[in-house]
C-alpha cells in the first residue's frame, strides 16, 4: 500500500517572505506508523507555491498512491479540499484523508456537508494513533468502528469513534524525513531549515487560543535525549537553522534552561527560533543568556497587547504584564536576540488610539519583526463565544480569511474594514519607522537584499507601502 501525505502550501500573510519550513506533523505521522505496513511520501508543498495544482498531479502521476491524506488549519482547509477534489477526479480509487486543527474543530459539520464527496475519513485531534490504525483497517480490511479519534460516514449516517488516549511522549519516534519528496527549499532567513518540536501542549487559559481542541489542557515534555537525536537528524539531512514549534517553550523555564545547557554541550551549531511567553523569561534567571548562547537567534513573544485591560480580556493578565514585556524583551536584545513581536488587535474597546498606542509601544521596547495580528474568532474557543454573543464578529463562516491577517471582528469603536486599514498602515510604516528593518539588514544582509529585489518584482504594492513608510518617518 502507498501513502502519499500532502502539506499546504498557503501559509500567513508575510510569513513565507521570511520563511518556509516542512510540516512536521506529516512527518512524525510518517515515522509512527508500524514497520512494514505501507509505503508513505510526503509531499510539502509550501516549496511548490506557485502552481501547487500541477505538482500534485504530477506526484499522483508518478507515485500512483492508494492512500492521499491532507492537513490544514482553518485559512487553509479550501485549499486542502480543493487538492482533494483534484484527487478524488484524478482518480475514484484513491481513498482520501483529511486530519489538523479545521477538521479537529469543525469535524460536525464538514461530514454533514458535501465535503464528503471528496472526503473518505476525517481524523480529529492528535494523528499519530488513529492515522496508524486507520492504514491498518485498510490494509487488512478491518471495519472502521475501533479506529480512535476518526469520522465517516457509514450506510449514510455520520459515525465519530471517540478519540485515544494521548500518546506518551517517550512513545513517539522522531520525523522521518527520509519520506520527504522535496528535499530543498525549506529555509529560514535564507538557511537551509527544519523543524522540531520539545513539547506539545500548553496549560494556560488564553481564551484566543486554539490548541486544547488538539491535546486538551496538557502539557507533555520530551526527552533531552530524544530532542538531541532529532536535532542531529535534522542536521544530517541538512539543515542549518531550527524552528521548535513548541506552542509555549518556556511553560517549564527550568527545562528548557538545562536544555540549552545540553544544545550547547552538544556542539550542533545551529540557529534556533523559538516561541516563548514573557513569563517564562521572567520567572527563569540566566534563561535568556542560555537561549543566545544555544544558537537562538530569534525569540517570539507573545507579548499580544500593550494595555493590561487588554490582557485581562484575553485571558493573560495572570502570565504577564506591560511592565514584564519591556523588562524581558530588554534582556533577550542585551544578548543579540532578534525579538518577533505578536500583538493581537480588535478586542472590543479597542480605538484608533489604542492601536497606535501598541504601534508606539512596539517601537519603544524595540521589537525587530512585528505581527500586528487582528483577533480571529476560532472554532471552539472561548473568545468567538464572546464575540458571537455581544455581535462583533463580521465574518462568521468563510474560514480562508481566518489567518490572524484579515479583519474577522469589529469593536465597539472600529469597523472591521476600519481596523483592517489602521493595521495595514502600521505594518507599513513600522519597519522603517523602527529602525527594525535595518537591524534585520545588518543581520542578515544578503537575505534581506535579495527579498528586497523580490518584492520589488512580486509585490510591488508593498514597496511601495515600504517606501511611503520611510518617507513618513
Amino acid at each position: 500500500m502507498k501513502v502519499l501525505l500532502v502539506g499546504n502550501p498557503r501559509t500567513v500573510m508575510g510569513f513565507n517572505r521570511l520563511t518556509k519550513i516542512p510540516s512536521l506533523n506529516l512527518a512524525s505521522l510518517a515515522a509512527n506508523v508500524d514497520d512494514g505496513l505501507c509505503e508513505i511520501k510526503i509531499a510539502d508543498l509550501v516549496v511548490k507555491d506557485k502552481n501547487p495544482e500541477k505538482e500534485l498531479l504530477k506526484v499522483l502521476d508518478s507515485y500512483k498512491p492508494n492512500v492521499v491524506g491532507f492537513t490544514a488549519m482553518s485559512f487553509q482547509y479550501q485549499t486542502a479540499l480543493n487538492f482533494a477534489k483534484l484527487t478524488r477526479d484524478f482518480s475514484k480509487e484513491i481513498k482520501i484523508l483529511m486530519g489538523g486543527y479545521h477538521v479537529t474543530a469543525d469535524k460536525e459539520s464538514i461530514i454533514e456537508s458535501d465535503d464528503m464527496n471528496y472526503i473518505d475519513f476525517l481524523i480529529d485531534g492528535e494523528g499519530e494513533v488513529p492515522f496508524n490504525e486507520l492504514l491498518k483497517a485498510l490494509k487488512n480490511g478491518h471495519d472502521f468502528d475501533n479506529v480512535p479519534g476518526i469520522s465517516f460516514l457509514k450506510n449514510g449516517k455520520a459515525q465519530h469513534n471517540p478519540r485515544g488516549l494521548l500518546i506518551p511522549p517517550e512513545e513517539l519516534k522522531i520525523p522521518n524525513r527520509n519520506t520527504r519528496i522535496y528535499k530543498k527549499g525549506f529555509h529560514m532567513m535564507g538557511m537551509p531549515a527544519d523543524v522540531i518540536e520539545t513539547s506539545r501542549g500548553c496549560v494556560y487559559d488564553c481564551n484566543f487560543c486554539s490548541i486544547r481542541n488538539m491535546y486538551g489542557k496538557s502539557f507533555r515534555k520530551f526527552s533531552t535525549e530524544r530532542i538531541i537525536a532529532d536535532l542531529e537528524d535534522a542536521k544530517k539531512h541538512g539543515a542549518k537553522a531550527i524552528f521548535i514549534t513548541d506552542d509555549n517553550i518556556t511553560l517549564d523555564g527550568k527545562r528548557y534552561l538545562k536544555l540549552c545547557n545540553e544544545i550547547i554541550d552538544a556542539k550542533l551549531n545551529l540557529t534556533f527560533a523559538v516561541q516563548a511567553s514573557v513569563r517564562g523569561f521572567k520567572k527563569t534567571p540566566g534563561l535568556a543568556e542560555a537561549v543566545a548562547k544555544s544558537g537562538t537567534k530569534f525569540v517570539f513573544l507573545g507579548i499580544e497587547n500593550a494595555s493590561d485591560d487588554a490582557l485581562e480580556f484575553m485571558h493573560k493578565s495572570n502570565q504577564l504584564t506591560s511592565s514584564d514585556t519591556v523588562e524581558v524583551v530588554k534582556e533577550l536584545k542585551k544578548y543579540g536576540i532578534l525579538v518577533v513581536g505578536g500583538f493581537i488587535f480588535g478586542y472590543p474597546s479597542d480605538t484608533k488610539k489604542t492601536l497606535l498606542e501598541n504601534f508606539k509601544y512596539a517601537k519603544k521596547i524595540g521589537v525587530d519583526i512585528q505581527l500586528f495580528n487582528i483577533l480571529t474568532p476560532h472554532l471552539k474557543t472561548e473568545l468567538r463565544d464572546e464575540l458571537l454573543k455581544d455581535g462583533f464578529v463580521t465574518n462568521k463562516n468563510d474560514y480562508s480569511k481566518y489567518n490572524h491577517y484579515a479583519s474577522n471582528v469589529k469593536t465597539n469603536y472600529l469597523s472591521s474594514d476600519e481596523l483592517f486599514k489602521i493595521r495595514n498602515m502600521m505594518d507599513a510604516r513600522y519597519p522603517v519607522e523602527s529602525g527594525a528593518i535595518f537591524r534585520l539588514f545588518k543581520a542578515y544582509p544578503l537575505f534581506f537584499t535579495k527579498l528586497m529585489f523580490w518584492m520589488l518584482k512580486r509585490e510591488p504594492q508593498n514597496w511601495i507601502n515600504f517606501i511611503t513608510g520611510f518617507l513618513k518617518r
